[in-house]
């Protein structure tokens, strides 16, 4: 497959507890009485592009298609957890290898712009943190969405990949993709046209790559996790919370297209607050590991790229680990968190902090129960 053809097809849990806490230089104890809402830009983006679509597909003809491709696909725009993101699940059927692909967008109340990340079966590295970082560039102006995006290859030779949804109505779109030098021309690579599928009758593609499976590793944590599960905290004095308490919530664990990410979808209720926050964790072929980001909105952007380059996280079968640095008060600290005694019907979840180097003290228990499926049915982590 041509590079421009991959183009075109082309967690964290210390977050709640963090979250609820010290990120973003909010102190414990300094609470929002209810969850921030999204951006009007986001919502009205949210409100364009939400919801299920049938796509047929036009490759223009290049040096690995001479005669051009005609293919199609599906896919879904949702906005995750009260609306602070707006998540694109995607399968296209490609001759030479199926593409899935999960786009993540969200707003960054410090720039006034929209930001997103990629991820996608046939990247080596899955989630394109990097890109997402230094090369991506969103805008919406109400009538189209569009995404530009600086690619450097392996010789150091640059071009940008331009991508387009317009015409959009209730009922259909239009979405091209397009290359090129930097402020030069730029040559169509495809076109794609959408048409609205009924909600409910397009059903969530699990399907695989003809490539390959997601890593053992993978399947094994979505077998473990996946499900809607109903939680409650308990906070431990002097840590997170001051004084104390206890929350309940109810959370999603989910794969997205292919089974090559998988998503915690969460929705929190303390005494003192409310949060929605959304954590993504891929496999990373290039370094043999486990990754994942958070999504919570206790920054000026709803996703913290720092919650991927200062973590590590490991799942070796029976306990997933998440580790984290992170700064308080001008001191190093640690946040290390064990989901433990996971079975099919619950888990355990603690979360310890303290300072780098030192010993640890327990901040918060989580308890979770699997729902049936009757009782999982009704719940929306929205």
């Amino acid at each position: 497959m041509s590079e421009s053809l991959r183009r075109a097809v082309g967690s964290l849990r210390f977050l709640t507890v963090c979250g609820l806490c010290f990120v973003g230089g909010r102190a414990c104890g300094q609470s929002l009485t209810a969850a921030p809402q999204p951006s009007s830009e986001l919502q009205s983006l949210t409100k364009a592009l939400t919801g299920e679509w049938s796509l047929s597909v036009k490759f223009e003809p290049d040096a690995s298609a001479p005669s051009g491709l005609t293919n199609t696909g599906e896919e879904t725009w949702r906005p995750g957890p009260g609306g602070l993101t707006l998540l694109e699940e995607e399968h296209l059927r490609m001759p030479e290898a199926d593409a899935f692909l999960l786009g993540i967008v969200w707003w960054n109340t410090a720039t006034k712009r929209l930001h997103g990340m990629e991820c996608q079966n046939l990247l080596p590295y899955t989630c394109d943190v990097k890109g997402a970082q230094n090369d991506i560039t969103m805008n919406w102006d109400g009538k189209q969405f569009v995404i530009d995006e600086l690619e450097t290859s392996k010789s150091g030779k640059k071009s940008m990949w331009h991508e387009v949804w317009s015409e959009i109505t209730p009922n259909s779109f239009t979405q091209t993709g397009e290359y090129g030098e930097p402020g030069g021309p730029r040559k169509r690579l495809f076109t794609i046209q959408a048409t609205r599928v009924p909600n409910n009758e397009m059903e969530n593609d699990q399907s695989r790559s003809k490539d390959g499976e997601p890593v053992p590793e993978m399947q094994s944590l979505a077998r473990a996790l996946k499900g809607n599960w109903s939680t409650t905290y308990e906070f431990a004095p002097g840590g997170i919370s001051p004084m104390g308490g206890s929350g309940t919530g109810e959370e999603n664990w989910r794969t997205g297209p292919g089974g090559y990410v998988l998503m915690e979808e969460e929705h929190v209720h303390t005494p003192s607050e409310e949060m929605f926050l959304i954590a993504f964790h891929w496999w990373d072929k290039t370094t043999n590991r486990l990754r994942g980001m958070l999504c919570n909105n206790s920054g000026p952007a709803a996703c913290d790229f720092s919650s991927y380059s200062n973590s590590s996280l490991d799942w070796d079968g029976k306990q997933l680990t998440i580790d984290m640095e992170f700064p308080q008060n001008g001191k190093k600290m640690t946040w290390h968190e064990v989901w433990a005694g996971v079975t099919s019907s619950s888990f355990t979840q603690i979360g310890e902090m303290g300072e780098v180097g030192g010993s640890l003290k327990r901040a918060v228990t989580i308890h979770g129960t699997k729902l049936a499926p009757e009782a999982a049915s009704k719940m929306k982590v929205q």
